[in-house]
């Protein structure tokens, strides 16, 4: 084994901790139910919701086979967030390679604690938006370094383009602008259209309409939504730029450090001395601001709003116009053609929920992780790596990893407790659970009657029996502590 492995061997062992800590939850409850009952009802399952009620065929599948397989999940899971990382660093090709290995397992460790919930530890959000990045990392990295053109790779990377669109719908038209991106600069490199990416390209457009035009899909549509899908074009647009700022620009701290210390680069590019101050002063000190108001606000408990506020909007439309002009300069004059790339990919991904009425945490992961590539590659270029500085961020890796294994242990350990008032219960008509934080797994507690319903079959509790849940009473919100709620 090489030395330099020995870390992405513990880094996988960390998140199969974390994940054989964590119980199932929310829609997990249901897809178990459904996993449990073989492999010819999953795949059965899968066709008939194709038809009935969404076309995301493959996450299906593994959804409803991992969730009741669990212990296959933890390991497979934890190979994929730790590739995500292995195959930054591959993309990035780091000539600061401990700086570039931290950052970019900070991307894991320092996203929203709503997100992580969502798309780390819930097997059905994690296998819907995160599985496929680690999977498109590895396809784009194969055609960036022109790995696919042995008959395996080739049969692999047109296998991909079939499957990763059946993931989730934006991810998949963040797949096909990919390949269209590729096409043309290779066209443009070497006067002639690559026929093997016409192929991906064309299997990836053929995907993404097999999934779109499924019959479930469509009857989704006109039964969810209904006030927002009579929109048009433009009133879509203008319901939901809102979201697109608060989920790119709002929710993610880590990524806003990366692209003010990145922007700060960019604008060196810039010759003319005034043009060079207006622009710094434009893009570093807002972002800063606004996520100092969203971290307050969290701690708070307080609805922020901003993001509605026209002056706000009017801002990050001309930030995201003005970054994207000085990056595509960058590229240009550092012929570092992976920092444009992945900064389409990521406003992309989230500019497609733009005709979407449903947002939320886990939907923006894929922008995310893009944009953080693309501003890691510009530090990672612009910086000489120092002692001092790669010393204080493994501090603050190494207290993530201590934060996430006490939160998680505390969580273990609640479950435990859950299911033994459950199984203890002597009254049939009521059962109390104690009730998780809020930044736990995604839709832990079971408080809508959907999740209620399928938490009790779960968990065999009779229909008729009342369950409720009783707030707890952790110390400083991750330190467990047994409940004094006794009857």
């Amino acid at each position: 084994m090489k030395k330099e492995n020995i870390k992405y061997i513990l880094l996988i062992l960390f998140f199969i901790l974390i994940l054989f800590l964590s119980p199932i939850s929310g829609d997990d409850w249901g897809n178990y139910i459904e996993g449990s009952k073989g492999i010819r009802h999953i795949f059965g399952n899968a066709i008939g919701m194709y038809f009935d009620w969404e076309g995301r065929f493959v996450s299906r599948i593994l959804i409803n086979l991992l969730t009741y397989h669990k212990v296959l999940w933890n390991v497979i899971n934890s190979l994929m967030i730790v590739g995500i990382i292995y195959y930054i660093t591959k993309i990035v090709k780091p000539k600061n390679k401990k700086l570039v290995f931290i950052l970019s397992t900070l991307i894991i460790l320092m996203m929203n604690i709503f997100t992580f919930s969502q798309v780390v530890v819930w097997v059905a959000g994690n296998i819907t938006y995160l599985f496929v990045v680690p999977i498109m990392l590895y396809y784009f990295y194969q055609l960036f370094e022109n790995n696919h053109n042995t008959k395996l790779n080739c049969t692999i990377c047109a296998f991909l383009n079939i499957i990763i669109p059946m993931f989730i719908e934006h991810m998949a038209i963040t797949l096909v602008v990919g390949n269209i991106l590729i096409l043309i600069y290779k066209y443009i490199k070497d006067k002639k259209l690559d026929k093997q990416l016409l192929i991906y390209l064309s299997l990836s457009i053929i995907s993404l309409f097999t999934m779109l035009l499924s019959p479930g899909s469509i009857k989704r549509s006109k039964i969810e939504n209904i006030e927002f899908n009579k929109l048009s074009v433009i009133g879509k647009l203008s319901y939901n730029i809102p979201n697109f700022i608060y989920y790119t620009y709002f929710i993610s701290p880590y990524l806003t450090i990366l692209s003010v210390i990145g922007n700060y680069y960019l604008t060196k590019e810039i010759k003319n001395k005034y043009l060079r101050f207006s622009s710094s002063i434009y893009l570093l000190f807002v972002p800063i601001i606004i996520t100092i108001i969203y971290i307050l606000s969290e701690i708070t408990g307080r609805t922020l709003t901003l993001q509605n506020n026209i002056l706000i909007t009017t801002y990050f439309i001309i930030y995201t116009i003005l970054t994207f002009i000085l990056i595509c300069l960058y590229s240009k004059n550092k012929e570092a053609k992976n920092v444009v790339f992945f900064y389409i990919l990521g406003i992309i991904a989230n500019s497609v929920m733009l005709l979407s009425p449903t947002w939320g945490y886990r939907t923006s992961f894929g922008t995310y992780v893009f944009l953080c590539i693309t501003y890691i590659e510009i530090i990672d270029k612009n910086i000489i790596e120092n002692r001092l500085i790669n010393f204080m961020l493994l501090i603050i890796l190494f207290i993530m990893i201590s934060f996430y294994s006490i939160l998680y242990i505390s969580v273990a350990k609640q479950n435990k407790e859950n299911v033994n008032k459950i199984k203890s219960s002597k009254n049939p008509d009521v059962i109390e659970i104690i009730k998780y934080p809020s930044f736990a797994n995604c839709n832990i507690n079971p408080t809508n009657p959907y999740h209620m319903k399928r938490f009790k079959e779960y968990y065999n509790i009779p229909e008729n029996t009342e369950v409720r849940i009783i707030d707890n009473n952790w110390k400083y919100l991750i330190f467990y502590q047994k409940s004094c709620h006794c009857k």
